[in-house]
């Protein structure tokens, strides 16, 4: 009785610390008429409709669209659905906190065709040698219809990848550990709707 009392307690103590570890997710299921908060667009246009976000970019900003949803994170766990609608990329990325590395520019992002998928650290562009550099790589066994989903961790320096449950990336860098100010995606060449993003971010 003793013994079971105890793996009993150990079970109870595992979980509150597990608990104590990870916080609450925010989740944006883009039900309301107005974009969720936190949403900051900085390109494009980024509105719900009928229960989706609607991600396009804009032949005006001669950019592509790009929207910073403003969870601070350093580990954590995003999950989020998505379906081309004329868009030829979509990209999940970060940038390095203010003061964390000397560099200019994004971290890195998973970035997401039709047909393939990678996950690419970013240049430097304060130096003018540096390039980006692509980690992993999957390409689909036929061009990606209809809805999607993504699973990307982000745990100390490692980044792992899972769309579908099936396709996994898997990259390992010595940076990617930094405090990261904001989830950033990106849309180019035309439509992306996304719903169902998650947010979850692992305490220190």
């Amino acid at each position: 009785m003793l013994r079971v009392s105890l793996f009993l307690l150990s079970i109870v103590l595992q979980c509150s610390t597990l608990s104590a570890t990870t916080e609450a997710g925010e989740s944006s299921t883009f039900d309301s008429e107005k974009r969720p908060e936190k949403w900051a667009v900085n390109f494009g246009h980024w509105e719900p409709e009928d229960g989706v976000l609607v991600c396009r970019q804009m032949k005006a900003d001669n950019h592509a669209a790009a929207s910073r949803w403003q969870i601070p994170m350093t580990d954590g766990t995003i999950n989020c659905r998505f379906q081309f609608q004329g868009a030829n990329f979509f990209h999940i990325g970060f940038d390095p906190a203010k003061g964390t590395l000397d560099k200019k520019g994004h971290l890195y992002s998973l970035m997401i065709t039709p047909d393939s998928a990678s996950i690419k650290k970013h240049k430097d562009k304060a130096d003018p040698q540096s390039k980006d550099e692509t980690f992993s790589t999957v390409k689909f066994e036929k061009p990606l219809t209809g809805w999607h989903t993504i699973n990307l961790k982000a745990e100390g320096n490692t980044v792992v990848v899972n769309i579908d449950n099936q396709q996994q990336l898997t990259a390992t860098e010595s940076t990617f550990g930094v405090k990261k100010p904001a989830v950033v995606f990106r849309v180019g060449g035309g439509d992306l709707l996304l719903d169902d993003v998650q947010v979850e971010v692992n305490k220190p």
